[in-house]
């Protein structure tokens, strides 16, 4: 699936199971950022199909995955198992394996880009939204669907340049 709709439903479960910020930074990285893998696969594709092939989009969505790496297979639960296990935390295992399936549905029966993924992604961040404005009605805050969204932006903004100390 698209890293958006990857990235959209990681963020829904992140609010449904209630993590915070360290656990959420974890479910991202085994949710989206594991889509990272797909650069390290590019150079051995590329290698091996040429340098035009790069530019081939109906080659590159080809759903052998030629590019993608060893992340992408049920053989990384060998890599995922122990870190969940070391770390003592089921998220990188549930947040991966929640990317897999999505991936594998996406390749065995919606196909790249198909509106049910659309729709999925869509639904997902209609959920998102609301799940977070009702979390702001709740806090006492404003009510206003306008005064929500600047307090949104108002939180990505102080997340953003909390990182920006280091």
């Amino acid at each position: 699936m698209l890293a958006l709709t990857h990235l959209i439903v990681t963020l829904l479960l992140i609010q449904i199971f209630l993590l915070d910020r360290n656990d959420a930074f974890v479910a991202l990285v085994f949710g989206v950022l594991i889509d990272l893998d797909h650069l390290i696969g590019l150079k051995d594709y590329a290698h091996a199909n040429g340098i035009k092939a790069l530019l081939n989009v109906d080659n590159l969505m080809n759903p052998g995955g030629h590019w993608k790496s060893i992340l992408h297979n049920p053989m990384a639960l060998a890599i995922v198992g122990p870190l969940a296990f070391a770390s003592r935390l089921a998220i990188p295992l549930i947040f991966w394996g929640v990317h897999i399936a999505m991936d594998i549905v996406q390749e065995g029966y919606l196909g790249q880009f198909s509106q049910t993924e659309a729709m999925l992604a869509f639904f997902s961040f209609a959920l998102l939204i609301t799940l977070r404005y009702s979390k702001h009605i709740e806090s006492g805050r404003e009510a206003s669907l306008l005064e929500y969204f600047r307090s949104e932006m108002s939180s990505s903004r102080n997340i953003l340049s909390a990182g920006q100390g280091y």
